[in-house]
């Protein structure tokens, strides 16, 4: 059964450590996937969320 989603509003912190000895490094690939990744996975959870909240009702 397909699940329609009108409107749906995520919310998502990202947080960056920041090194004091660095300044402006530039990302390489593998931390760009990483982020992307994280990114990506916290999306899915919110929406996934909302879908389980919804089914309860």
């Amino acid at each position: 059964m397909p699940i329609e989603i009108k409107e749906l509003r995520i919310v998502v912190k990202i947080e960056e450590d920041k090194p004091s000895f660095q300044s402006h490094s530039p990302l390489d690939k593998v931390q760009l996937e990483s982020i992307k990744s994280d990114l990506i996975r916290e999306c899915t959870n919110k929406v996934l969320e909302k879908i389980k909240e919804k089914s309860e009702r």
